[in-house]
């Protein structure tokens, strides 16, 4: 793949550099359709659910690096940093996304239409995606497992690569602090019925500190590779065949000092991720057409760290996932006003690692069917459903309906309720893992969990103390969650826009991992437990408006409230008792006390300003963002935080980016990350502290289009 994209990146310019003459048109491909939402093509102000557009300007103005950086700027989206055995600097192995409330387990991740895999603690580490080949990017908020089935309870982030249209040629070139470093190429070529999108991306770091007081650093020096290749071809002007190639690879060195006795442990750790997606289309007629997929990826995780002194080995952690789908969707239009898409598929997934006691497999089998239709010309009725067969666990029917409908050439309002269904999965399961690093973290799968081992760890000395909550852990249920969620989109005038959003989700049994135990060196003991009839709802509003000809505002807030509705009841009952503070008297807990549920905000804000002067081809974004105190741990043993010392405290984080043309085929972008140097190494190692970059481009492109 390196030597096909080397080649390319030769030719291309040549190419570019003969056809620029015919450039007149200077339109921007970029269009507000949506295609997550409903599996068929969409425009935006017609989607009948929660959704948000990320464009290629916007994650440009931004200066963004990885798909974590931007994502983290959008409204009702938190990061959640996971633990698990590629802990960097204490714990940490990657960026996860919330959305309304509900952990990153519930978001599907999509890369062009197929999900993506190598989640470890429940986490789809964000920073593995380069972004310098995205489109754009979808975000759908709200169950959609009508359509995507279990693990897109809380919504689906669908980042949309590049297509082979025109010739063109971008590198890119971008270094700052931490002596981060990102190299960029990509380009397509094109003949009309042939086209050819590649991508490599090369990003590494020297990594940071944000606790001088401990001898490891926070991040670890790391590097990695992406490299894409996306074909196109049309056969006739109704059959069309693509594959999709996209290889990752990434390294991060490690090092820990274990105590008890003393000892330097070094290495790192590599990770390869490969996915390969042929589809072939054909319009059988103005009114039905239809695609197949296949899909398959695998993700690769290897660790190794030996001591420093004698060169013994003292850690190693190996995991591999293999995912492989064949999926057909089928779309009929019936009439003018009626779209039926249907369709199903089925998948098969491996994971062979040295974190459980032998290789497990899950097969899965679906059917699914969407109708789309508008009852006039100001109502529009979306209904659907799935059908999941899981070879380990029962199976599952998931419905979903949706109403839009437009008020006035102002307003709209959207409504929409959906079911989903999601089994343990086999690290909630049958993890078994104790990371003997950085005076790291045990986590146990329910089913592995033993009180009697624990006990048995405290007498050994190797147990400070066991937590309260040891004693509720059981075997896990699945978990069934409900949501609705009803919005509007208000057009002030040509000036302004507002939207917003109503949510409420309801989870039976849902799945969270708590500390049930402390080790003599302070690190916690995990595992699951099932938290009957929680909850999460609030509220979304966003806003867009043109400050002047050359400034565009857009902001946003979510309020958002998360519980446990067994607990409430217990409070009013006055069953509940903590304590303000370690050590103190116990005394029984109000309903003002319950925080809701751990790693969660209630409050999260943001603003982000853009500058642009075409005539001078000057860009310039501020952005603003703010998230309210968490609860991070419940040290007290009634179910929640409400300890000051059980809370992480409330964030502002400011980013600045200003760019210039130069000539036209060159841009020259500087920026600064996280402007006012907030650190907190215990709750947000993921965040370091000021970065400053600077960033040059040079571009090419023939604006002769082939569709």
């Amino acid at each position: 793949m390196r030597l096909i994209l080397t080649i390319l990146s030769v030719l291309t310019p040549v190419m570019i550099l003969a056809q620029s003459a015919l450039d007149t048109s200077g339109k921007d491909p970029l269009e507000e359709v949506v295609i997550t939402a409903t599996r068929t093509e969409r425009k935006l102000g017609n989607i009948a659910i929660p959704v948000t557009i990320i464009s290629q300007k916007q994650i440009a103005a931004s200066g963004s690096l990885r798909l974590n950086e931007i994502l983290q700027e959008q409204t009702g989206l938190f990061l959640s940093a996971g633990t698990g055995s590629n802990a960097v600097g204490g714990g940490i192995f990657g960026n996860g996304i919330q959305i309304q409330g509900l952990s990153p387990d519930y978001t599907l991740i999509l890369l062009d239409g197929e999900p993506l895999i190598g989640r470890q603690g429940g986490v789809m580490d964000l920073s593995r995606f380069a972004i310098g080949n995205i489109k754009k990017v979808e975000i759908v908020k709200g169950p959609s497992s009508s359509l995507y089935g279990s693990e897109a309870m809380a919504g689906v982030i669908n980042i949309i690569t590049e297509e082979p249209l025109g010739t063109r040629f971008k590198a890119g070139f971008r270094y700052g602090s931490y002596r981060t470093a990102d190299a960029l190429l990509n380009g397509s070529v094109n003949n009309g019925k042939t086209g050819l999108f590649y991508f490599l991306n090369r990003n590494s770091s020297h990594g940071y500190e944000l606790d001088p007081a401990t001898p490891e650093k926070t991040l670890d020096p790391f590097w990695n590779l992406t490299g894409q290749l996306k074909f196109r071809h049309h056969f006739t002007g109704k059959t069309n065949l693509s594959l999709n190639l996209r290889y990752y690879e990434g390294w991060q060195e490690s090092f820990y000092a274990i105590n008890s006795p003393f000892i330097n442990v070094g290495g790192g750790g590599k990770t390869k991720d490969l996915n390969i997606n042929p589809v072939l289309s054909h319009r059988f007629s103005e009114k039905v057409s239809s695609s197949l997929r296949i899909y398959g990826s695998v993700y690769e995780y290897n660790q190794n760290l030996d001591s420093l002194k004698n060169g013994i080995s003292y850690y190693a952690d190996r995991f591999q996932q293999q995912f492989w789908r064949a999926e057909n969707q089928t779309d009929i239009r019936i009439g003018t006003d009626h779209i039926l898409t249907a369709g199903g598929g089925h998948t098969i997934q491996l994971v062979e690692t040295s974190r459980y006691k032998e290789k497990k497999q899950q097969a899965l089998s679906y059917l699914f069917v969407q109708s789309d239709l508008r009852i006039n010309k100001n109502l529009q009725l979306i209904s659907g459903a799935r059908y999941d067969r899981h070879s380990d666990f029962s199976s599952r029917f998931s419905p979903k309906v949706a109403l839009h409908t437009t008020v006035s050439e102002k307003l709209q309002l959207n409504l929409s309720y959906g079911a989903g269904f999601k089994a343990p999965d086999f690290r909630q399961l049958y993890l078994n893992f104790i990371n003997n690093a950085a005076q790291g973290y045990t986590i146990y799968g329910a089913s592995e969990f033993s009180l009697s081992e624990l006990e048995t760890q405290k007498s050994q000395g190797l147990i400070l103390d066991i937590l309260p909550a040891a004693n509720q852990i059981r075997q896990l249920k699945p978990e069934i969650s409900q949501g609705w969620n009803a919005g509007w989109r208000y057009q002030c005038n040509k000036s302004s826009l507002l939207e917003g959003n109503l949510f409420f989700n309801r989870v039976r049994d849902l799945i969270n991992y708590i500390p049930v135990a402390i080790q003599n060196n302070g690190a916690y003991v995990f595992s699951y437990l099932n938290q009957k009839r929680a909850y999460t709802t609030g509220a979304e509003i966003n806003m867009q408006y043109q400050l002047m000809k050359q400034v565009r505002l857009f902001g946003g807030y979510q309020i958002l409230w998360t519980g446990d509705a067994d607990i409430r009841n217990e409070i009013r009952n006055g069953k509940i008792f903590g304590r303000d503070f370690t050590g103190g008297p116990a005394r029984l807990m109000l309903l003002e006390d319950y925080s809701g549920l751990l790693n969660r905000s209630k409050h999260q804000a943001n603003l982000r300003i853009f500058y642009e002067v075409p005539q001078k081809d000057i860009n310039a974004s501020l952005r603003l963002l703010y998230r309210s105190k968490w609860g991070v741990t419940d040290l007290d043993g009634n179910g929640f935080a409400n300890m000051q010392e059980e809370f992480a405290k409330g964030f502002i984080q400011v980013n600045l980016t200003v760019s210039k043309k130069l000539e036209n085929r060159f841009e020259l972008q500087g920026g600064i990350n996280n402007l006012f140097n907030y650190r907190d190494a215990v709750n947000l190692p993921q965040i370091p502290g000021r970065q400053i970059f600077i960033n040059i481009q040079f571009s090419i492109h023939s604006k002769k289009q082939t569709s």
